[in-house]
């Protein structure tokens, strides 16, 4: 039987007192190992909710360097972090949120060089790439190494999320065949960031990590859940099922 420390039972207070939020899930996210592709305002409000829900450990890959924009819609960074390599001022800030976490950062481009190794030493990937075909490689190397992958896409005021779990629901290129996108984004994707929306959506990728990690609730897969933050309206896109023609899914739709 897992026993946390007494300090532990006081730092995770609030989250222990939910209902089947256990010693024992609660010991799960201290175990986990989550990667972060991507530190777009998606990717960094995400780590941020993972941070301070205890997971304990977090690798984030990001080439670029903080910019005056980023202040607008990031909400961890500061001033002080324009110009240095994001993983790096990330990796402070996470840090000072909670200093047991463990925090591996790769300044540096997710590509097909290193992508499955990084892939196999996590247990969940969390994809918030600015780039559609680094997406979709994210998506072929879950499926291959059988890692879940929480994708993530922001368009003008909405966000949408998907939890792709391999054996259990489709691949990322086949949802976005089923919604005509396969071949190129749609108009808004990425196109300006509002910081409140980037938020919202990095903290339903993190509660969809957690859920997952703990296996608390219902895991949202093959179901692509958009909300329009202008409507204040939810869109919740079924039977997003794997193509017939499909080598990763293996499947018939």
């Amino acid at each position: 039987m897992v026993t946390l420390s007494s300090e532990q039972k006081d730092r995770y207070r609030s989250q222990l007192a939910l209902p089947g939020l256990t010693e024992t899930r609660q010991q799960k996210l201290f175990d986990a190992h989550v990667l972060i592709l991507g530190l777009n305002a998606v990717g960094s409000n995400c780590a941020k909710n993972l941070a301070q829900a205890g997971v304990g450990r977090i690798t984030i890959i990001d080439p670029g360097r903080v910019q005056i924009a980023d202040l607008s819609s990031h909400g961890i960074f500061s001033a002080a972090d324009v110009g240095r390599p994001k993983v790096e001022a990330l990796k402070q800030h996470l840090q000072q949120l909670n200093a047991e976490l463990k925090i591996d950062s790769c300044f540096y481009k997710f590509d097909a060089h290193n992508a499955e190794e990084l892939l196999a030493g996590a247990d969940l990937t969390v994809e918030a790439l600015d780039s559609w075909q680094d997406k979709l490689l994210a998506s072929d190397c879950c499926m291959r190494t059988r890692r879940p992958l929480i994708h993530s896409g922001l368009m003008l005021f909405s966000f949408h999320v998907f939890s792709m779990i391999p054996g259990r629901s489709a691949c990322l290129r086949c949802v976005f065949a089923k919604l005509g996108l396969e071949d190129f984004p749609p108009d808004g994707f990425h196109q300006g960031v509002l910081g409140a929306v980037a938020a919202l959506a990095g903290a339903f990728q993190a509660a969809e990590a957690i859920k997952l990690i703990t296996q608390l609730g219902t895991i949202s897969a093959n179901h692509l859940l958009r909300f329009d933050v202008l409507r204040s309206e939810f869109d919740d896109m079924t039977e997003l099922t794997g193509r017939s023609d499909c080598p990763d899914c293996g499947r018939r739709s």
